[in-house]
């Protein structure tokens, strides 16, 4: 429960910052028409006038940088996270899908992964594949618990595909009938290739 509090916690605060710098382009777009307005009258010989404009200028300008560099720097942030926690799971796809794919491609290709997910479900899952994925859940269900709080810095709809791919591998760890790890294992890759597919922004 505590990775959801804090993913919300996150978003209120980028859904704050985002307010923020709304108002603050507002009241630099605003101001240079204000002054204008007030002082249409004025000899800007002797007013601030020019002086105002260029600072609302510059603050606008800062605002719309400031904004482009926080957007960048939270979608590397959060392509890392993914990254991350892709890379962590390559210790369940491997296994099963060493035989064609190196691991680079397994982790960065969809489409390598979906093809071997494709000929796994034609030509079944081996038991030593089987006992394999079992203990490899057994010795990383309690790291998968923990990287939650990394997938809930991403996005809910990341949450939510590591939920799912969590939730799977206890069903591998927990199951004691081969069909039912079995099922449980394309199950589990298909969460995997879902959460490979979702995108970023």
């Amino acid at each position: 429960m505590e990775a959801p509090k804090q993913g919300q916690k996150g978003s209120f605060y980028k859904g704050l910052l985002t307010f923020y710098l709304i108002f603050l382009a507002i009241f630099f777009a605003a101001a240079p028409f204000l002054t204008l307005l007030l002082y249409a009258e004025a000899d800007l010989s002797l007013s601030l006038l020019p002086q105002l404009i260029g600072f609302c200028l510059q603050g606008a300008f800062l605002v719309v940088v400031f904004s482009i560099y926080e957007k960048r720097s939270s979608l590397n942030s959060k392509r890392s996270h993914k990254f991350a926690l892709r890379t962590f799971l390559s210790s369940f796809v491997t296994p099963c899908l060493e035989h064609g794919h190196s691991d680079d491609e397994l982790i960065s290709s969809p489409a390598h992964f979906a093809e071997g997910l494709d000929r796994l479900r034609g030509q079944g899952i081996e038991k030593r594949t089987v006992a394999t994925l079992q203990k490899v859940a057994q010795q990383n269900v309690t790291s998968l618990e923990s990287l939650t709080v990394l997938a809930a810095q991403i996005d809910h709809t990341h949450l939510e595909a590591w939920s799912t791919i969590l939730q799977k591998s206890r069903e591998i760890r927990d199951a004691s009938d081969p069909k039912q790890s079995k099922e449980a294992i394309i199950q589990m890759l298909e969460s995997i290739l879902k959460f490979d597919e979702l995108i970023i922004y």
